[in-house]
């Protein structure tokens, strides 16, 4: 799942982007990039967001890194934990 619909869920609790950033620890504008694309978040502020939103911290992570990761072979890494539970987590990024 794209760190975006992640941002939005959060939103959905907290009530709004201020609320959800004052919640895991960030500046409002840092969270704007982030929903944007422009910008990841911290790792410690993607596992906040990931317990609010009761999923897995992992997979906001990854959503994060991917967002801004410019190395293919990373990327390719990342790809199965951004696609969801779609997708086989293993070795290679094989829809089952």
């Amino acid at each position: 799942m794209e760190l975006k619909k992640y941002i939005a869920k959060g939103i959905e609790i907290t009530g709004s982007l201020t609320a959800l950033a004052e919640k895991i620890g960030v500046m409002r504008e840092a969270l704007t990039a982030a929903n944007g694309g422009r910008r990841g978040l911290p790792a410690v502020a993607c596992g906040k967001l990931a317990d609010l939103i009761e999923v897995n911290r992992w997979d906001v992570v990854a959503a994060s890194e991917f967002l801004t990761e410019k190395d293919e072979k990373k990327r390719a890494y990342l790809l199965p934990f951004v696609m969801g539970e779609g997708w086989r987590r293993g070795r290679d990024s094989n829809p089952r």
